[in-house]
């Protein structure tokens, strides 16, 4: 999707540390100031490092799949970079 224009990030600190998970908060994403999409994860990785989960649900089968379907890499590259930042802003979040 190329010239797709994230138009808001909201953080939602999340940690879940104390219950031994690796969330560290929850992300909204608008785009072009017409669809908001919930359910971003920023989680911590095994090594150490961050990462954003998009939205999934989890099927009978018991697996996970992902619900935001970007095309193509840049895409998905844009929303990443768009809600680290915002994270990375965020002054109460949690940090790994």
């Amino acid at each position: 999707m190329a010239g797709l224009e994230i138009t808001d990030v909201r953080i939602y600190p999340f940690d879940t540390h104390s219950a031994g998970g690796k969330t560290l908060a929850m992300a909204q994403i608008t785009i072009g100031g017409a669809l908001a999409i919930r359910g971003f994860r920023i989680i911590e990785g095994k090594n150490g490092g961050v990462f954003v989960g998009f939205p999934s649900t989890k099927g009978k089968d018991g697996q996970w799949r992902e619900t935001i379907l970007p095309q193509d890499s840049q895409t998905r590259d844009t929303i990443r970079e768009a809600i680290m930042a915002a994270f990375r802003s965020y002054p109460d979040a949690p940090r790994p």
